[in-house]
């Protein structure tokens, strides 16, 4: 629309130009020389023009849209653990969020698919907050939660679980890095599997990477 709106101003003032008087008889002076008006559709000089008199096209470097361009179809996001790479989607899926920023963040949280399509029990929640985004005023750190049916790997290095068991250390849950780049977020982590925290003292840990992309924005 930013490029539409100039284009049609332009084209009106070359309407307007060209509707003076129409007779076509040249202007004549009290001598009887005639003088010629020039063309106001092919103003003399002017290199930037077309030879129809509208301005030439201007570049755009796009950045702006970029930014703010709107996503189409379906978002998805994989999750890799060890050799173990988990998909997902909203493709078909009756509830399912991604949202590029939401108050700053950026929002997760699709089901599991398998390799036909079809939905596994599965999901993926995923936290990463946008540059200048203040944690304490969110209320949320960068996160990722894998529910893979009958495990449940958390990298969250806020978790409750902190509180609550004193194996569970510093370092053994959190996002190690993360990326976001136009509508698509990745990272690394370091993941802790849950029921590794009833099962004896020793918390099983495992590293992994992140990946999602939001196609069209979706809250339910």
């Amino acid at each position: 629309m930013r490029r539409l709106i100039p284009m049609i101003m332009a084209l009106l003032l070359v309407i307007t130009a060209c509707g003076g008087d129409t007779s076509g008889e040249p202007d004549t002076g009290g001598d009887g020389a005639v003088t010629t008006q020039p063309d106001a559709t092919q103003p003399a000089g002017d290199d930037d023009g077309g030879s129809d008199g509208t301005p030439a096209p201007t570049e755009d470097d796009g950045d702006d849209e970029a930014d703010d361009a709107e996503g189409s179809g379906p978002s998805t996001a994989t999750v890799t653990l060890g050799d173990q790479t988990y998909n997902f989607s909203t493709e078909g899926a009756v509830v399912a969020q991604c949202l590029t920023n939401l108050f700053g963040i950026f929002s997760v949280q699709l089901p599991m698919m398998d390799e036909s399509g079809a939905q596994t029990g599965g999901s993926v929640a995923i936290v990463a907050l946008r540059e200048g985004t203040d944690p304490e005023e969110v209320g949320e750190v960068n996160s990722v939660e894998l529910d893979v049916g009958d495990e449940t790997w958390v990298a969250d290095e806020a978790d409750d679980m902190f509180d609550q068991f004193d194996q569970l250390e510093p370092g053994m849950s959190q996002v190690d890095s993360v990326e976001i780049d136009g509508r698509t977020v990745r990272g690394t982590a370091t993941f802790f599997r849950q029921n590794s925290l009833f099962g004896g003292d020793e918390v099983e840990t495992m590293t992994g990477t992140f990946e999602a992309t939001c196609g069209e924005e979706r809250t339910s």
